[in-house]
């Protein structure tokens, strides 16, 4: 029988039994399907993952019964994607994605080349969280990315904060192949437990003028090869090039304590 894995709010998971939201538990009884005495995972989004058992199923509540609580600790590494907002298909794949690759922050922003209406983009944002929830549900990560509120990209090149490497994908001629600029910073001493920031820009790309700020701030320009990747290739590529090269460098967030 398939595993499940629910998310409840960090309040909802410290009761036992715990009772799932009326939409969690509609789609656990009407589309899974489930039964008591079933086998399931609950988690918080903030390290607290549960085992269970399906204490009962009704139309409006599904309870589970505790039986074993862990914490699992976050991954020294911290990825930040700053992505430009795009088509909603394609935005909606980003985040599923970026959530399956263990990015701890997504940030939405907006750029000059952004051609969607401003309903389209209020609308996408909205059910962003909800998107990334989904996407781990089907992973299994016991955290979730933080979904930050939909910036201009000037006010987050302005206040970028301190990362160990902020790169931005760039079709300039002066781009670093990305794979190379990474393991330079790596080889010449990066920190064990990095803060790395990846942008990525829309369809149209970053302007010219934008491409220049971030490199004021700090942002190294990389290329992700000879062909034009779309937005939410770039951001799937860049990501993982960040997952492979750094994750298995450092030691993953692999022990857990026993809470029960």
């Amino acid at each position: 029988m398939m595993r499940i894995n629910s998310f409840v709010t960090p309040a909802a998971l410290k009761t036992d039994p715990v009772g799932l939201s009326a939409q969690e538990s509609h789609h656990l009884a009407r589309v899974l399907r489930v039964e008591a005495g079933q086998e399931m995972t609950l988690f918080d989004g903030e390290g607290t993952r549960a085992d269970g058992i399906v204490d009962s199923v009704s139309k409006k509540e599904v309870t589970v019964r505790i039986t074993k609580r862990e914490t699992i600790e976050p991954h020294p590494v911290e990825i930040t994607l700053i992505q430009a907002v795009c088509k909603p298909d394609r935005f909606d794949m980003i985040l599923q994605k970026a959530t399956e690759l263990g990015v701890r922050t997504i940030q939405p922003i907006v750029t000059q080349n952004t051609s969607l209406p401003t309903g389209k983009i209020e609308k996408m944002i909205g059910r962003g969280e909800a998107i990334i929830r989904n996407a781990s549900q089907q992973c299994g990560t016991a955290w979730l990315p933080v979904f930050q509120p939909l910036e201009k990209i000037s006010a987050i090149l302005s206040s970028i904060g301190t990362y160990d490497a902020l790169f931005i994908g760039s079709l300039q001629s002066n781009a670093k192949p990305f794979k190379k600029a990474l393991r330079s910073l790596t080889e010449a001493g990066m920190s064990p437990a990095p803060r790395v920031a990846l942008l990525i820009g829309p369809e149209g790309d970053f302007t010219e003028e934008e491409v220049k700020t971030a490199i004021h701030v700090g942002a190294i320009p990389v290329t992700f090869g000879s062909q034009i990747l779309r937005t939410e290739t770039a951001a799937i590529f860049g990501l993982s090039v960040l997952v492979y090269e750094l994750f298995d460098k450092t030691q993953g967030a692999e022990n857990t304590a026993d809470l029960i």
